[in-house]
Formats: C-alpha cells, sequence, structure tokens
C-alpha cells in the first residue's frame, strides 16, 4: 500500500470519528435542550396517551436517564405519574442510528396516583401496554408510592413498593414487594397481556385489621367491613382482575393468625360479589 492510501485512510478514519463525535455531542446537546425536552415529552405523551412534561434529560454512551411527569388529560394541573428518575439502555450511539427502544428499563422513586369513581369504576386514563408485536422492555421499580382518591372516602396510600415487570412471550410477569410502615409486607406477584387484560395478587402474612386503614381501601364499599370480626392481625391475600374494559373484579380473602392447637380463634372471610356491590362472608 503505498503512502498516500495510507494517509487516506488515515484521514477516513479520523473524519469518521470526528463526525460520530459530532453527532453524539449533538445529540447530547440537543436532547438538554428545551426543544429537545418537549420532543421526549411529545414521544412519551404519544406512547402514553396523556400529556407529558419531561425535566431533564441525559444521554450518555450505552445508557440515558430522564425524569418526568405525566398529567391527566381532563385535568392539566392533575398529576398522575411523577418519575422523578429513570434510566435505560439507550445511548447516544442508539439516538444517531435510530435505535430507541430499550430493553431494560429503571425507575427509581416514583409516584402515581389514581382516581377512582364512587362505585368503583377507574376515571384516571391507562394507557395500553404494548401489543404481542412489539418489544416490551424488562422494567425495575424501587421505591414507589401509590395513591388511590376514591369519591367519598378517605385517600388509599402505600409506600415503598418494589416491583418488577419482566416480558416472557406474549405475558409481562409481575413480581415483588411491599415495605409499608402501617401496611406491613407484602408479596406481589401477577401477569398481564398486551390487551391490559391481566391480574395482580398481593399477600401479608400478618397484615394489620385497623378500622381507619381498612376505610380506605379502593374499590370496596366504605361499609364492607362492618361485618368482619377485626382480632388485630390476619393473613390477607387480596387479587384484582382487570378486564380488557378497563373493569376491576376484586377477590379477598382473610384468615386469623391467632391460633389454638392451630385452629384458627375467629371465623375466616371471603369477599362475595352481589348484585349492589360486595360483602365479607364468614367461611371455614
Amino acid at each position: 500500500m503505498s503512502f498516500f492510501s495510507v494517509r487516506r485512510a488515515v484521514l477516513v478514519g479520523c473524519a469518521a470519528l470526528l463526525l460520530t463525535g459530532a453527532a453524539r455531542f449533538g445529540v447530547h446537546k440537543f436532547l438538554s435542550s428545551a426543544r429537545g425536552k418537549a420532543m421526549v415529552a411529545d414521544r412519551l405523551g404519544t406512547a402514553f396517551g396523556m400529556p407529558v412534561e419531561v425535566s431533564e434529560v441525559s444521554v450518555q454512551d450505552g445508557e440515558s436517564s430522564f425524569g418526568f411527569r405525566v398529567m391527566d388529560p381532563a385535568d392539566p394541573k392533575a398529576e398522575v405519574l411523577n418519575v422523578p428518575s429513570a434510566s435505560t439502555d439507550i445511548g447516544t450511539t442508539d439516538f444517531v442510528t435510530g435505535r430507541v427502544a430499550p430493553s431494560t428499563l429503571h425507575v427509581k422513586n416514583p409516584a402515581l396516583t389514581l382516581r377512582i369513581s364512587t362505585d368503583g369504576n377507574v376515571l384516571t386514563p391507562i394507557p395500553s401496554l404494548p401489543g404481542t408485536s412489539e418489544a416490551f422492555p424488562a422494567v425495575v421499580v424501587d421505591g414507589a408510592r401509590l395513591s388511590i382518591r376514591q369519591e367519598g372516602r378517605p385517600a388509599f396510600a402505600v409506600s415503598g413498593v418494589n416491583v418488577k415487570f419482566t416480558p416472557v412471550g406474549e405475558r409481562i410477569v409481575v413480581s415483588g414487594a411491599v415495605k409499608d410502615a402501617k401496611w406491613s409486607s407484602w408479596s406481589i406477584t401477577g401477569e398481564f397481556r398486551g390487551d391490559r387484560a391481566g391480574w395482580v395478587e398481593l399477600a401479608c402474612p400478618n397484615a394489620p385489621l385497623d378500622r381507619q386503614l381498612l376505610e380506605t381501601v379502593p374499590f370496596l364499599p366504605s361499609d364492607a367491613f362492618e361485618d368482619v370480626a377485626l382480632m388485630g392481625r390476619a393473613a390477607v391475600k387480596v387479587r384484582l382482575t382487570l378486564t380488557a374494559t378497563r373493569d376491576i373484579q376484586p377477590s379477598v380473602e382473610i384468615r386469623p393468625t391467632v391460633a389454638l392447637f392451630g385452629v384458627p380463634l375467629g371465623p375466616c372471610f371471603r369477599l362475595v360479589p352481589t348484585s349492589d356491590g360486595y360483602y365479607f362472608e364468614p367461611t371455614r
């Protein structure tokens, strides 16, 4: 190879590196600008089907981080989801090449607020999960807070929610735990399909049966626990089934933890649906 050929190859290589570096710098600078944040907000808003405000975007090699809020379309001042910090495996090169489909998403300390009508219908819009033909990233959520405000009763609130959403074939598998100072420790399991239908189950071997706490539980009639003999604590299992039409069907089992010779002291209860609501039925 001649000297000129080598020189030309070196110049071409240097030019390619400079262009790549410039492109990366340009992407980082643009996404950090007001216009860049607006573009990201527009993309997220399209994905959620709801207004989005982006507060921060940072793109590095192999990783990007951002913070955003999702607002209620019915009330632009009402915050549905606040994500102060989230990160994905999308880096500068991915933006340059146009590959912007993350395979992982890590969300820290998000706060979700839902509004529920008096009769238990979800008023807050719920975005669709990706269809079965779309890739769903593995999602890890740490330190989440959930607030549910149902008309006519005190707000339900729980914190310390850590949950994972793992794509398995055509399903999204849910797993995790709750560690809340008032509600104690719960396990989380569940799964969803692309049409949003699925279920979530929460279980606690020693849950508090505090009357004031129970009055905040959403979806159930405010007087649902009046016939339940409260004995301090109990093993509780709650299952929420979400249909494709956004209907939520609750199932609850309560078993006393206080026992004599292995026999629970007091009746067990299960939630029974009726034509006009729910009530707890004693069982053995």
